[in-house]
């Protein structure tokens, strides 16, 4: 049972982060040119005391799931303070290569199939930053640059994932349990898996190299969790093998057809009474009022299939890839999603 020092612990160790992501952004502001205006419709956009409160709502939503025993508390994840520290200021210089991409510099990585085996749509420089998904310094400040524009929420909007896997859960034993994160990235969310429930038998796919040599240090050694390089479109798992299948922030950074294969990859390797669980940006009218923020993150960020993405209607791609949406929880500037074989 959770006590009102776990409760002070949990709410200083958030505030602390948002306070330090926060303060990057407004600092990290001051140091990007203005963009130019927009030029066309923008829907309605909350103001930050609306996003503040939302954001509030979100952390206080995760305290109630772990005050009810769906999971423990996340314990701080990262690097020790001196390379935590150091991770900041290769941020810090890394901005001015951003700002000089929003503003028209070309330097996007070569397009097409290359030598390394890497699709096109993936040598992108995604959000303008440094060498798109490919180097160690990409993988090195990847983390920072999210939980900047997210202002210290990112790792709780992947976190939702949670309430859902630990419900269906229950009554299973871990031990026999075998899940996928796609698109697994630098491994916040596999960590978080692992920590919750150790007993677990976790993969991580992802594309970059660079970004599995991250996840590794970040989780450690561990034979409970398999780091392996592929992409969501080709899954290397046979027919209904995995229990369940988890990804974050994956499917708006794919195009429309890869997207659908990803889906159709996800039913085809998931159990009949699997669970597939998607935590992705939200879409146009799943808060209305917010409609216009997803007008204006493709022009501040180089997205190319983020409009597509939030013009759609993730239920609908689901269906049509053969599953059926169980449950729908908007996550502040996310939302998770669940589905059934």
């Amino acid at each position: 049972m959770a006590s009102t020092l776990d409760r002070l612990s949990y709410a200083a160790r958030q505030t602390a982060r948002v306070a330090w992501y926060a303060g990057h952004y407004a600092a990290g502001r001051r140091l990007l040119k203005p963009m130019p205006k927009p030029d066309f419709p923008i829907g309605p956009t909350p103001s930050r005391a609306e996003l503040t409160a939302d954001m509030r709502a979100l952390f206080e939503r995760e305290w109630q799931d772990i005050a009810a025993g769906l999971f423990p508390a996340p314990r701080a994840r990262g690097p020790e303070p001196a390379e935590f520290l150091r991770r900041s200021l290769l941020y810090f210089r890394d901005l001015p290569q951003v700002d000089a991409r929003r503003h028209g510099q070309s330097d996007e990585l070569p397009p097409g199939e290359q030598g390394d085996g890497l699709p096109d749509y993936y040598r992108q420089n995604f959000h303008f930053q440094s060498d798109g998904w490919l180097s160690e310094q990409s993988a090195t400040i990847y983390d920072t640059q999210v939980e900047v524009l997210f202002t210290g929420a990112a790792d709780v909007m992947r976190r939702r994932a949670m309430k859902p896997i630990a419900e269906w859960m229950a009554g299973r034993n871990q031990r026999d349990l075998r899940g996928l994160d796609v698109g697994c990235g630098t491994g916040r969310l596999l960590a978080f898996l692992h920590d919750a429930w150790p007993g677990l038998k976790l993969t991580g796919l992802d594309l970059s190299p660079p970004y599995l040599a991250e996840a590794r240090r970040l989780i450690g050694r561990t034979a409970r969790v398999k780091l392996i390089e592929g992409a969501a479109e080709r899954l290397a798992f046979d027919d209904a093998s995995l229990d369940f299948v988890v990804s974050s922030f994956l499917l708006h950074e794919l195009p429309a057809d890869i997207r659908g294969k990803a889906l159709r990859e996800m039913a085809r390797v998931v159990k009949p009474d699997g669970l597939i669980v998607i935590v992705d940006s939200i879409q146009k009218g799943d808060h209305p009022g917010w409609d216009g923020l997803l007008d204006l993150f493709p022009h501040y960020f180089h997205e190319p299939y983020y409009t597509d993405y939030v013009g759609g209607n993730l239920d609908a791609w689901s269906r049509a890839a053969g599953l059926t949406p169980l449950f729908n929880e908007r996550a502040f500037l996310s939302k998770v999603a669940t589905f059934a074989k």
